[in-house]
């Protein structure tokens, strides 16, 4: 995994390299990493409360609340040791292995009647290896190992299957012991980890047009705003680059993530930076919006436009780019 690990951290819009050796890299994270690491997150969580929901299931964050009425029969507890990424926080990853050496655990705690409890470890390591796969543009990446036994306790594993080498991307374990009414299935992931494997999807997938191929749901920019200018129209220029402004700050109050390239590149170039940065569309906007009202919204998987009206815009923006 060294290349693939070395390959990710010269990625210079997601990390800083502050030092590298033969054996790991220290780096930095830069703000699309960590709304990558947010989206993921957030993910998680709805996924699992959705799932709970199916169930019937009750979850407590980080622990079982003491004020309730009864226990019910089956319950959750989630828990989360996140760690705070500052501008100087450093993330420390084994170059070999591509592991960090810091790490903010996700885990979702299940307590469930003894009886049922390898029903649910069957059920629930599907309902992950899923998860993984709802939010890779590789469903077919993630797979499930065998299960382990050990005295009262089995283990499964979700895996990442790269071509140089697998990555474990979530255990699950279910304990059980004879004298104890529930047993417990616990489901634990790494943030950082998450994180490495689906940016190394991303570059795995992307073609010679560059693009960071990124799901949509955890995508750390939905949309971003490029200008197409002419030098020789000044006036237009001030009002395209005001209007660029205008539908950031639109689009952000709509509570959807946006980027504002580096308005100064030629509209080729803004447009690339935006695919290396796995951005899901590019609205463009030129002369003729001035004109007429319209801008280009481009899908930079499939380089297709469409026309917007700018008064719709927004309204447009999310429905497309809510979640599904």
């Amino acid at each position: 995994m060294k290349i693939e690990v070395e390959r990710l951290a010269q990625m210079r819009h997601f990390f800083n390299i502050l030092q590298i050796s033969d054996k790991s890299v220290k780096i930095t994270l830069n703000k699309p990493s960590k709304l990558l690491m947010k989206n993921i997150h957030t993910n998680w969580l709805k996924y699992n409360h959705v799932k709970a929901d199916k169930h019937q299931m009750p979850v407590f964050l980080n622990y079982r609340s003491p004020n309730i009425a009864y226990v019910p029969s089956v319950y959750g507890v989630i828990k989360q040791d996140i760690q705070n990424y500052t501008k100087d926080m450093v993330l420390e990853m084994d170059l070999n292995t591509g592991n960090p050496l810091k790490k903010s655990m996700l885990r979702l705690d299940l307590f469930i009647p003894q009886e049922e409890a390898m029903q649910y470890l069957i059920q629930w390591q599907r309902y992950r290896k899923y998860w993984w796969s709802s939010i890779s543009t590789t469903p077919s990446l993630f797979c499930v190992n065998d299960f382990n036994y050990q005295n009262n306790t089995a283990h499964v594993e979700i895996v990442a299957q790269f071509p140089n080498g697998h990555q474990t991307v979530e255990s699950l374990s279910c304990e059980t012991h004879p004298n104890h009414k529930y047993g417990q299935l616990s489901c634990t992931l790494c943030l950082e980890n998450a994180l490495l494997v689906l940016l190394l999807d991303g570059l795995s997938n992307s073609q010679k047009d560059e693009y960071l191929r990124l799901h949509r749901k955890i995508a750390p920019f939905k949309v971003s705003i490029a200008l197409k200018l002419d030098k020789e129209k000044e006036m237009d220029n001030i009002s395209l680059h005001k209007m660029a402004t205008l539908l950031h700050y639109k689009l952000l109050s709509n509570n959807i993530s946006t980027w504002l390239p580096d308005h100064s590149l030629p509209l080729d170039l803004q447009i690339k930076e935006n695919c290396q940065m796995g951005v899901t569309y590019t609205g463009i906007l030129e002369e003729e919006t001035l004109k007429f009202g319209f801008l280009k919204l481009m899908s930079n998987s499939t380089k297709l436009t469409e026309q917007v009206h700018l008064k719709d815009f927004c309204k447009y923006a999310s429905l497309k780019f809510r979640d599904k």
